[in-house]
């Protein structure tokens, strides 16, 4: 039997690429190593996500959708699919000297971007693939033949396809060469976990632009930082994400590590007092992987598959989503592979120059905040771009002066400079009053 595309892995994106290839006409089949509900990481969106979530339903004529591109449309919706509000983002420091920073992505908890409960999520979409009509088989093996057919056998059976997706996780299917000449070097300890205290009742601050706890909250502690979710169905995604070098994986288990990281910031122990493990604790080796190639003949793989770089900057649902339409494009002939592949590459680079960059200045509050500006300069000018003319490129990728600003002062974090306010460095794309001294470190949305 013969497929126009065959996809593996149904988590969104690949749900996503079959339900966009099934509107184009093309026959597609979706087969995954596990089924639906399941767990999954990549939790948190930005407007980025939200445009694009919306722009997709607009442009391929799913309906189904659009409440997903705000809080409120989700939640009136589809209130069975859990979710939480994320009104930006929000960073407490736990180190000597201490300091806070918020940035409001939106401007109300109506218009408010999401915390994806993916369980939930996924499931939803891979329900809405079988309702199309299009062909899911879970809980297969695959042996893939990467001949001129793409062959392709499970469950003794055989097809063909005209082209392959790599949607998985990192599991590799294609075989791919690994090749991770990233700057960023880190390793995670995280779970869901129940009856998390919130951030902003413990520590009421009526100065504060929106309720810290309604955000990607972040605890930075010495050599990391920890991501506080939550979700409204009562579950907290949480974990800490740690420098490999300074914090190397040890003998501990990952319950015996967690606990000593909590009784090391007493006042972040006190949000998980209460708290109960949803899921078990995972202990990660190094996250950093990448792909020497991310496309080829009849080929290409989804950013899950080709690389991964670290949950700071919550940049992996927008750019699954922006590659999702790059890519099928592609498989239907407006856009070379090359081109997806060399635009994918420089996106990688620049989300690794941003975060090994805040890394860099983890140790210095003030510098960690001024380098910080330049993901929310790059992020919000494309966010008003895409708003004004329809089109954008992700995190202001492609424009050349400000890939240029961004590599100069994240290496200059690397070497462990003192990183100073970078309101003349970013000012051509600084929309929003970023790196004002006089809002001390509270930016409202505007």
């Amino acid at each position: 039997m013969r497929h126009d595309l065959a996809i593996l892995g149904s988590g969104f994106g690949g749900s996503l690429c079959a339900l966009i290839a099934n509107q184009l006409g093309l026959k597609v089949i979706l087969l995954d190593n596990a089924a639906h509900p399941r767990f999954a990481i990549g939790e948190s969106s930005t407007p980025q996500s939200d445009l694009m979530l919306a722009h997709l339903a607009e442009k391929y004529d799913l309906d189904f959708l659009r409440p997903f591109a705000a809080y409120g449309s989700w939640t009136k919706t589809h209130p069975e699919i859990a979710c939480g509000p994320k009104r930006g983002f929000s960073y407490f420091n736990h180190q000597e000297g201490g300091g806070e920073l918020l940035v409001a992505a939106n401007p109300d908890i109506e218009h408010a971007d999401t915390h994806w409960y993916r369980e939930s999520f996924d499931a939803f979409l891979a329900a809405q693939v079988r309702s199309a009509g299009i062909e899911l088989v879970e809980n297969v093996n695959i042996q893939l033949e990467m001949d001129s057919c793409h062959t392709l056998r499970f469950q003794d059976k055989e097809i063909q396809a005209g082209f392959v997706i790599d949607a998985t996780g990192g599991s590799n299917p294609l075989l791919i060469e690994q090749q991770c000449g990233l700057h960023t070097q880190s390793r995670a300890l995280y779970a869901h976990f129940n009856e998390v205290k919130k951030w902003d009742e413990m520590h009421p601050a009526p100065h504060h632009p929106f309720e810290s706890h309604m955000a990607a909250l972040h605890h930075l502690i010495d050599g990391g930082w920890m991501y506080v979710l939550h979700f409204d169905n009562g579950v907290t995604s949480a974990g800490f994400v740690l420098d490999h070098e300074k914090h190397p994986l040890t003998s501990e288990s990952p319950s015996e590590e967690w606990e000593r990281l909590l009784k090391t910031y007493p006042s972040i122990a006190e949000q998980f007092v209460q708290s109960s493990l949803q899921t078990p604790l995972v202990q990660t080796q190094k996250l950093q992987r990448m792909s020497t190639h991310c496309a080829g003949e009849n080929w290409a793989m989804l950013p899950s598959a080709a690389y991964f770089v670290d949950p700071l900057h919550s940049t992996g649902n927008a750019h699954t989503l922006f590659c999702v339409e790059r890519l099928m494009e592609a498989v239907t002939g407006g856009e070379s592979l090359s081109s997806y592949e060399s635009l994918m590459h420089d996106e990688v680079s620049l989300i690794d120059d941003l975060v090994s960059g805040a890394y860099g200045a983890m140790h210095d509050f003030e510098s960690f905040t001024n380098i910080a500006m330049l993901y929310f300069a790059g992020a919000d000018f494309s966010e008003r771009k895409r708003r004004a003319e329809g089109k954008a490129s992700f995190i202001n990728c492609q424009e050349k002066r400000f890939r240029e600003t961004v590599s100069y002062w994240c290496e200059k974090a690397r070497l462990g400079y003192r990183i100073p306010n970078l309101k003349d460095a970013i000012e051509p794309w600084n929309c929003v009053g970023l790196c004002d001294e006089s809002k001390q470190n509270m930016y409202d949305y505007a």
